[in-house]
């Protein structure tokens, strides 16, 4: 995964920076030959939420309330687990803030390769996607919409790599989106046997139907992410504070949660 702006991301994260400081750390990135000020561009479009203020540069969930900050709640559906390999064929988002839904994004994507066992478990068929847009197509727009949010989803590390991944081998780039897991999240806040999302849906009611495609799975993260909120801890108030809190999950007593595909993960994840 990317590395380019580590080091810049974990200065953000300790102090804001003048423009002049920040460009002299972009200017190792552009190499020797390189436009500093075009490698400045390439940074404010990567996905970092960056805030300029007072001849300053700030990581803006340091300073941005949870109920200001912009979440995107994203989930996928793809061909296989392996994102070097395999694509999206499916993707689904809701963008919210203070609560509420303020944008959607959703669309197949063009395949001829779909597994059975992936039909059986989403319901998509190759002719369901002879119409779709192509990858790039949906990678642009989908890119376009995410912006600089924060990237929400259950089990993020798999949507998020996957859509990171295949954003490079489009020529869009790595995502350096935060990022933040509802599965994380609920563990930390919320009192279940397991966490997946397909059994939070039903102990905690929110019994939406048409599980495994990608916006309902969406939605259905979202009433998660709602519910947790309102049992943080009350010295939890930016959205920065919210970043770290996930972090660290507590020790629990049930099972090691599984690292498989993203729609086993999602079903069967269990902390």
């Amino acid at each position: 995964m990317p590395k380019r702006y580590d080091k810049i991301l974990a200065t953000l994260n300790k102090r804001p920076l003048s423009y002049n400081a920040l460009l002299s750390l972009l200017t190792p990135i552009a190499g020797l030959f390189g436009d500093v000020e075009s490698e400045f561009e390439i940074f404010k479009n990567s996905g970092i939420p960056i805030e300029m203020a007072h001849n300053a540069i700030y990581f803006r969930p340091n300073l941005t309330p949870i109920l200001d900050e912009t979440f995107c709640i994203v989930d996928i559906e793809t061909n296989g687990h392996n994102p070097y390999v395999h694509t999206p064929i499916e993707i689904g988002a809701l963008k919210v803030r203070g609560g509420e839904i303020v944008d959607r994004f959703e669309s197949f994507v063009y395949n001829t390769e779909i597994p059975e066992y992936i039909t059986k478990i989403t319901g998509i068929e190759a002719t369901m996607l002879e119409n779709a847009p192509k990858l790039v197509s949906v990678l642009e727009k989908f890119k376009l919409f995410l912006g600089d949010s924060i990237f929400v989803a259950h089990n993020v590390d798999f949507d998020y790599n996957f859509l990171s991944q295949s954003l490079e081998k489009c020529g869009f780039g790595y995502l350096y989106n935060p990022r933040l897991c509802t599965i994380k999240l609920a563990q930390k806040t919320l009192q279940a046997p397991r966490y997946s999302l397909g059994f939070l849906n039903t102990f905690l009611k929110i019994n939406h139907q048409d599980l495994h495609r990608a916006l309902q799975d969406s939605k259905t993260a979202l009433e998660i992410f709602k519910i947790a909120l309102k049992k943080i801890p009350k010295n939890i108030h930016t959205s920065k504070d919210l970043l770290e809190f996930t972090k660290n999950t507590p020790k629990v007593k049930y099972a090691t949660m599984h690292a498989t595909t993203n729609t086993e993960s999602k079903q069967n994840a269990t902390p």
